[in-house]
């Protein structure tokens, strides 16, 4: 069975020690020229530049720097509320099989992982920190399609920034989003330093492939709260319109973060993510 994964990239010089394959200010054995310095800086003879040091009037020997290629951190941050059960397929499900590719994505560029899920807070359980040896965040992420949470809702997203290192960090946000946009706003004012691309998973079933008669179960994608109802025609057009408009509430206020959201509405398509990195984050 083949990895799954996507090609992403970052538009900022990572700070990081640990090589890997994004642009950095780390000076090493690199094959991106940065310019020339003095021997007794950089004490390295195997990178003496003759001929720039033969035309130096002090005599100074100068030697050839580099900017080497460094990791960058990666954090998945999973939603657990009840409303990610949704579906016969369930989010949950999905989500895991995102959090995997990412997984296996970053992997591939020699990125440090880490993962925490939320409901109503964050538990200790699902938090794995970042680390180059994500075993750890494998191991939740096969929990991810288990979790079955009743009456859970999404405060915990307000706990998220603790979590992140100082450094700069890629943010991959899988939820539906049904929360306040008011948690929304303050998650992404908590996290102004770092990169986020929030993956927003909903179910066609919640919306646009409603039964024409009967009745049915809807939740509130702001208050969480289950209503019983009776399908019928003006219903369902304005169910659906709620949507659509919660669709457009959801991408202006991403943009205005410089977080251009990544609906997800059936299958994931790992080429699809390639072609976002692409189109909104040039290396």
């Amino acid at each position: 069975m083949s990895v799954e994964f996507f090609n992403y990239h970052i538009n900022w010089k990572s700070k990081a020690i640990h090589p890997g394959r994004h642009k950095s200010d780390q000076r090493g054995m690199g094959i991106e020229f940065a310019g020339h310095s003095n021997l007794l800086d950089y004490p390295d003879p195997r990178r003496i530049d003759l001929r720039m040091t033969m035309r130096d009037p002090m005599d100074q020997v100068y030697v050839r720097i580099f900017n080497q290629r460094s990791a960058t951190p990666i954090m998945i941050f999973n939603d657990l509320s009840t409303s990610m059960s949704f579906g016969q397929a369930s989010k949950l499900e999905r989500a895991a099989e995102i959090a995997k590719i990412i997984k296996n994505s970053a992997y591939q560029n020699s990125d440090a992982i880490g993962l925490v899920g939320f409901h109503d807070t964050v538990d200790d359980k699902w938090i794995a920190p970042l680390s180059y040896r994500p075993y750890l965040t494998e191991s939740l992420i096969d929990k991810i399609a288990l979790e079955k949470n009743h009456n859970k809702g999404s405060n915990g997203i307000l706990k998220l920034h603790q979590y992140l290192p100082k450094d700069h960090t890629l943010i991959f946000f899988i939820s539906d989003f049904h929360m306040p946009i008011e948690e929304i706003t303050a998650f992404l004012n908590n996290t102004r330093k770092h990169t986020i691309v929030p993956v927003i998973l909903w179910d066609k079933d919640e919306y646009s492939n409603l039964p024409k008669f009967g009745i049915t179960t809807f939740t509130d994608p702001e208050t969480l709260e289950e209503r019983t109802i009776l399908l019928r025609k003006k219903l369902i057009k304005n169910i659906i319109t709620e949507f659509n408009q919660r669709k457009n509430q959801l991408t202006k206020l991403f943009n205005d973060f410089d977080a251009p959201p990544f609906f997800v509405e059936s299958e994931f398509n790992p080429d699809d993510m390639t072609h976002y990195f692409n189109e909104y984050y040039h290396a």
